[in-house]
């Protein structure tokens, strides 16, 4: 009697098995460099003067955000206590405007976080006929109105209109694993840096001082082309992703704050380490 080969359970087991690997090998290092890129664009990392006595930083919400997503923009004042603001943002994309009426008082230094649910996500909303279009595609600051203590008016004035350039989705590196969207930018940056050095740094001094002289030789010395030839052979796509890989697993680098590898017990790495976040 023959007895049937449950191939399906074993397909299961192996893609299980599989998940899980990949999971604990590259989850921390994946987190690490998502919370890099992160950091970089939270609400709060960049502002940008509105007018001379106002600043802001805005975040528009994005498809990879976690939870609900929604544009939020900040406000604080320069230097002078602002009493009133009423400002108008606008956001333009798909031949579509959207705008957010906006009325805060009493501002300072203090950033105070507003959210916009008029604006809507950033998103990919047609390519066809070698045209891009996206939800948003220009933002800009209308009719904004300050009264400052002391009861003194500021003339109504616009902002510049900014064009968005969608690095983050046209440029960056992500990964879909386990369900979630991963920025993978400063994985990528360390790979070409760990690439550069094969090619443009191994085998190379430190410091290179260049001598004019008419008796130049075209030819270089026997061992120069051999470190050449390891330069080249260690500086392919494939041997750099496992060369990153096996110095990650191996507990001795880390990926630092700057996108690079980074020997773990290095005095200057700083107090957000790895670990910490794992």
């Amino acid at each position: 009697m023959s007895i049937p080969m449950p191939f399906g359970l074993i397909a299961k087991a192996l893609s299980w098995l599989w998940g899980y690997t990949t999971r604990f090998l590259l989850l921390k290092t994946y987190r690490r460099s998502h919370k890099l890129w992160a950091r970089r664009h939270h609400l709060g990392a960049r502002w940008i003067p509105l007018g001379s006595y106002l600043e802001y930083s805005l975040q528009l919400a994005k498809p990879i955000d976690d939870g609900a997503k929604v544009s939020k923009v900040a406000f604080r004042s320069k230097k002078h206590k602002i009493l009133n603001l009423e400002v108008f943002f606008e956001a333009i994309g798909g031949e579509i405007r959207y705008q957010e009426k906006i009325c805060l008082s009493d501002i300072d230094e203090r950033p105070i976080v507003c959210s916009m649910v008029n604006v809507p996500c950033q998103e990919l909303i047609a390519l066809s006929n070698n045209k891009i279009m996206f939800s948003i595609e220009s933002v800009q600051f209308r009719k904004c109105k300050l009264e400052l203590e002391g009861g003194e008016a500021v003339s109504q004035f616009d902002s510049q209109i900014s064009y968005l350039t969608h690095s983050w989705l046209m440029h960056d590196e992500w990964k879909f694993r386990w369900g979630v969207w991963w920025n993978c930018n400063s994985i990528k940056w360390a790979k070409q840096r760990l690439q550069d050095y094969w090619k443009w740094g191994f085998g190379a001094p430190k410091l290179r001082v260049v001598i004019p002289s008419e008796e130049f030789s075209r030819r270089e010395p026997l061992w120069m082309s051999g470190v050449r030839g390891i330069g080249w052979l260690m500086g392919r796509p494939w041997l750099v992703t496992m060369q990153f890989w096996v110095a990650i697993w191996s507990g001795l680098f880390i990926l630092n704050d700057e996108d690079e590898l980074q020997w773990r017990w290095k005095k200057t790495f700083t107090n957000d380490s790895f670990d910490s976040e794992n």
